[in-house]
């Protein structure tokens, strides 16, 4: 494929790409006691579930976003009762960040919702396609980490 076509069809991908993004986006179902979270917040609660636990600071190195960002994040989190801040009894610079119980029972919610979103979307794959969709995003996302790596996103 010549190098001209190729960058064509990588734009192509490109505004696939930022259309599906646009279609997958969500915001978490909200209620009366559980406002609404966006994309971002969305990331700081999965964080902090995945490790049970987090600080402003492990906030803003996963999104890498700056500290003050992070804390604009978990403190709307916390007013909104997503989030619980407890001050280190041995250092009250550090607050650990933890996920209120509400927030929880929400979360487990959310991860069913996406989950049936993407099985919906991988239906117009058959079970061979699937499996090669897998396998090529796989070696696509090996390749990112790779180049992300090296410091060059340029991979001949």
């Amino acid at each position: 494929m010549a190098a001209k076509n190729r960058r064509q069809k990588v734009q192509e991908l490109l505004a696939d790409f930022q259309s599906l993004r646009r279609g997958m986006t969500f915001r978490m179902s909200g209620s009366a006691a559980l406002p609404r979270v966006t994309p971002s917040q969305w990331g700081v609660l999965m964080l902090i579930e995945q490790n049970g636990w987090s600080t402003v600071k492990d906030v803003a190195k996963t999104l890498g976003i700056t500290s003050s960002a992070a804390t604009q994040l978990v403190e709307g989190l916390a007013k909104s009762g997503y989030l619980m801040r407890e001050t280190s009894k041995e250092d009250r610079r550090i607050v650990t960040l933890t996920l209120s119980k509400k927030s929880k029972k929400q979360i487990i919610a959310m991860k069913k919702h996406v989950l049936e979103r993407f099985l919906k979307i991988f239906k117009a794959l058959n079970d061979r396609e699937f499996e090669q969709y897998l396998a090529l995003n796989k070696k696509i996302v090996r390749g990112f980490v790779v180049a992300a790596g090296s410091g060059s996103g340029d991979k001949k």
